[in-house]
């Protein structure tokens, strides 16, 4: 029996009970409902535009403009997607063989796409090849909105009745709270909770077989899948809103309504139609309206730094503009004053627009406002929070980052804050040799059954130490791991980081906010993070890929990591709910991948000596043992160098935030694209001081000599010159300062120019004015010039990046090198950027994001000093940040290396600004 079936007669059971419900809303929110204006009925057309989707002012449907990521699936940015009044309200429009499918569930074969601009209509080829399933996915331009039609090669096989039909996801922080109407008169409420029956839906059998963990996933959930809470011909989403209000009309089977939240938070509410039995043209036929406001543009979003600015230095707002728009050729700034007026205090012009992707934009210089003060930026009808103008400005945009999010990422102990336990003291179990051999979910892979004395399946003792849980999820991603140490070593030595706000006993495993214990928190955070690549080399006997979450079940988990285990060794001896002293039969300990390759080995050489340099004189003890340790490993990979195999990356493309290393973190990734649950692509393959990965195309072997670098330098450092590093950074400088290096590690060779002969500073002094010039040309192609994101992972990191390397070279070539590339680059990070103004660091200036995908993110709330991806361009043009959602993590999902990363970079703002005093 089909899951519809049964699902009507407890559907209409269920209905009975809403409709009791709906009569006791109130009379005056009824009334408001039904009296709510009717859909404009206007008759625009839309045409096929030259990027090859159907375009009206103010509404854009795209179909297929990306497709299903390989590894991860559903990203929620597929298939038929709608933009309505500059919002994305709707994605994943296909047929799907579930009413609310997740991230793994299985997808349609993209065959083929066309646009055809005669005809004001796109169509998209698909198919399910294991059912013998074809069909064509048409959205046809009609007066006012457009026709989606499923049209099937031949009648749908028998043993998809019921079970195939046509999905569209609409985006719950747009839709819930508010007003729906069926059939023109049956009102309803978004529900804010999901609270839906739950019914049992088997696979199918000829499903393609899945991987086991996901098999294994499926069946620890119970395979449930909810009730419509709403079902008819026709329904309209958002009654009471005039941005998001859109009508669908079914000529076929019923509109029926689900809430997909109630499978996974991350859920969207789907709307969808069964596909009949025996029909083969028109199975499906929607006509869907949105209520197009007449002439609608798009407000001008005014992108300025969510901080301030510094009095002496650069101030510029940058505009995003509809095209449409027609603005004033000025804007303002005005002082908020002490009794809360506002005082015009300068005007000026706006730039010409420069075009970009879908919107126009135009700078507006106030540099010439210096006085310190509170102000605001005015345009047209649009003004700003509240910033302030201060020598201060930049002071402490950084600190949340570190005693907040990097305090609440650590593992392996409890993290307390007040009367909050953000987690009690996690994985004490910690680890297992993984026990299966290849590939496993978000492209984890152990490479051989056995390392050293370890088989798989083996408790690998002293691993229960040290590390932060990767981004929002618990990984001990060794990239990020690595670049966290490299990133805070460098913070507390550059900038003599003694901020101490953290009390931290690793003994007890016990960390405490908002409680100083005289020692600087860098300097425990990279104790925390050497103690695991310690472990590491004394347990094992090399750098690793990682510590990993055995199952999907373990590893969607949100909240107290302290629960996500039982903290008690595995002992298969045991009952599975048998324990026995520190022992049990739960197989929940996390599963230790100890693939490696040079990537891991060199930079974790790297890590340990910069940080034996960092805990001279606090830990003296732990410092020797990080750097013999360090010289060791280098002894021992120059004699016996670790084999390439494998990704460097690790993950596919950037598995668990992290694999690239400081600055990817703050975009949030690694090379692959990071995880379901959590993962996706960054951009850019730069790096701060830590770990970067190759890129597809990227010269190899340059990349081989930038990992040997670094170690040599850090060596080279911890042991003020000792050789034989410092003759091996003098035999590498010159392939260190090509064009090519000099926007990966290349730059970190100015704090090797204390150990290199004299004539090395003019040498990379030639070298610097080159790569400006090309670096100029680069970023003048986008209007903020910053390195842009256009990869499946929000750029952020990248730019974060940028003003670290900036800073740098400032300092050691101020003729060529203004400060106020890393300014913009801070800045950018902070609120001047595409979309919004919001500042991409959680918490930290007036407007913020505080919806994250963090660990915390089921609570939709935040961890302060959290740095997000940021915008990325849904394909082809349409550039999106969501302020008010926090489940999509190629935008929104923070890392720790991205925190370490930005560490730096809010302290190089601060220096520059203060470089005066």
């Amino acid at each position: 029996m089909s899951y519809h079936v049964g699902a009507k007669e407890q559907y209409q059971s269920q209905s009975m009970v809403n409709q009791s419900m709906f009569t006791r809303i109130r009379v005056c929110l009824f009334l408001v409902l039904i009296s709510a204006p009717g859909l404009s009925g206007a008759d625009f057309a839309m045409k096929v535009t030259d990027k090859n989707y159907l375009d009206t002012q103010g509404f854009s449907v795209f179909l297929y403009d990306s497709t299903y990521h390989p590894v991860f699936v559903d990203q929620k940015n597929t298939a038929m997607e709608m933009i309505l009044h500059g919002q994305r309200i709707a994605t994943n429009g296909d047929v799907r063989l579930m009413p609310t499918p997740e991230q793994w569930d299985l997808v349609a074969t993209l065959k083929g796409r066309h646009a055809d601009k005669e005809n004001s209509r796109l169509t998209a080829d698909l198919a399910f090849p294991n059912f013998d399933f074809s069909y064509t996915l048409e959205v046809a331009a009609e007066p006012g909105g457009v026709k989606v039609s499923i049209n099937l090669d031949k009648p749908l096989p028998q043993k998809l009745a019921g079970r195939a039909g046509f999905n569209l996801e609409f985006l719950p922080s747009i839709y819930m709270g508010k007003a729906y109407l069926v059939d023109g008169t049956t009102a309803g409420i978004f529900p804010r909770t999901p609270n839906d029956p739950m019914i049992k839906v088997m696979p199918l059998p000829d499903e393609p077989k899945k991987a086991y963990y996901l098999e294994d996933w499926e069946k620890a959930k119970g395979y449930t899948q909810p009730l419509p809470f709403a079902e008819g011909k026709s329904i309209t989403l958002g009654v009471d809103d005039a941005l998001a209000r859109v009508n669908v009309k079914s000529d076929t089977a019923n509109l029926m309504l689900f809430d997909g939240r109630n499978r996974a938070q991350n859920g969207w509410f789907v709307l969808r139609s069964l596909i009949p039995s025996g029909k083969t043209t028109g199975a499906i036929v929607w006509h869907i309206r949105p209520d197009v406001i007449p002439n609608w543009t798009r407000p001008p979003v005014i992108a300025h730094s969510q901080v301030g600015y510094a009095p002496g230095f650069s101030k510029v707002a940058v505009l995003e503009l509809d095209p449409k728009y027609n603005g004033p050729k000025t804007a303002k700034v005005l002082r908020l004053m002490e009794d809360g007026s506002y005082k015009q205090v300068f005007e000026g012009p706006i730039t010409p627009s420069m075009p970009w992707l879908r919107y126009v934009y135009s700078k507006f210089d106030f540099t010439p406002v210096k006085d310190p003060g509170l102000y605001v930026i005015e345009y047209a009808d649009q003004r700003t929070a509240p910033f302030p103008i201060s020598k201060d400005a930049y002071a402490n945009i950084w600190q949340d980052s570190l005693d907040h999010h990097l305090a609440e990422q650590m593992d392996h102990v409890s993290v307390r804050e007040g009367y909050r336990v953000w987690h009690g003291a996690s994985h004490l179990d910690d680890g297992r040799l993984a026990p299966v051999v290849g590939e496993q979910f978000d492209g984890w892979n152990q490479a051989t059954a056995t390392d050293g004395k370890w088989k798989g399946g083996d408790h690998i003792p002293g691993m229960n130490v040290g590390g932060w849980y990767d981004a929002g999820d618990y990984d001990l991603e060794e990239p990020a791991q690595l670049s966290v140490i490299q990133s805070l070593a460098l913070a507390y030595r550059e900038f003599n980081l003694k901020y101490d706000e953290l009390t931290v006993d690793e003994v007890a495993r016990e960390v405490e906010m908002h409680r100083p214990d005289g020692v600087p928190d860098a300097v425990q955070q990279v104790k925390h993070g050497a103690l695991l690549i310690l472990a590491q080399f004394h347990n094992i006997g090399h750098a690793i890929r990682g510590t990993h979450e055995p199952d999907l079940r373990q590893y969607t988990q949100v909240g107290d990591g302290a629960s996500k285990t039982d903290g008690r060794i595995y002992d298969p001896k045991l009952g599975p709910n048998e324990t026995k002293g520190n022992y049990s039969g739960k197989p929940d300990d996390r599963w230790i991948f100890t693939t490696n390759n040079p990537f891991f080995q060199w930079n974790a050489i790297a890590a340990l000596a910069a940080a034996s340099d960092v805990l001279k004189g606090y830990d003296d003890a732990f410092a020797k043992d990080c750097l013999e340790t360090a010289i060791k490993a280098w002894n021992d990979e120059k004699a016996h160098p670790t084999p390439v195999g494998g990704s460097f990356g690790g993950a596919p493309a950037g598995a668990s935030g992290g694999v690239l290393a400081a600055s990817q973190g703050a975009a949030g990734g690694t090379t692959a694209s990071r995880n379901g649950t959590g993962n996706a692509t960054p951009a850019s393959s730069t790096s701060t001081n830590g770990p970067a990965t190759p890129q597809p195309g990227s010269d190899r072997n340059a990349f081989s000599v930038g990992l040997e670098w670094t170690a040599a330098l850090e060596l080279t450092i911890a042991t003020h010159g000792a050789e034989p590093y410092k003759s091996r950074l003098r035999e590498l400088f010159p392939q260190m300062i090509t064009e090519q290096q000099m926007g990966i590690r290349g730059w970190t060779a100015v704090r090797a120019l204390p150990y290199l002969d004299p004539s090395a500073k003019d040498q990379m002094h030639e070298a610097v004015k080159t790569y400006m010039a090309g670096l100029d040309k680069r970023l003048d192609e986008t209007p903020f010039g910053v390195p842009p994101s256009l990869g499946t992972w929000g750029g952020s990191g990248a730019v974060v990046d940028m003003a670290i390397r900036m800073y740098f070279l400032h300092k050691a070539f101020p003729d060529l090198v203004s400060p106020e590339y890393t300014l913009r680059a801070v800045n950018y990070i902070l609120g001047t950027h595409p979309v919004s103004s919001t500042s991409y660091v959680a918490g930290v200036g007036t407007v913020s994001k505080t919806k994250t995908y963090s660990n915390n993110r089921a609570d939709n709330a935040y961890i302060p000093g959290a740095v997000i991806p940021g915008y990325i361009i849904i394909k082809p043009d349409f550039p999106e940040c969501i302020d008010d959602f926090g489940f999509l993590w190629f935008e929104d999902e923070a890392v720790v290396a991205g925190s370490a990363s930005w560490i730096v970079a809010g302290n190089a703002a601060d220096a520059i600004t203060n470089e005066s005093k």
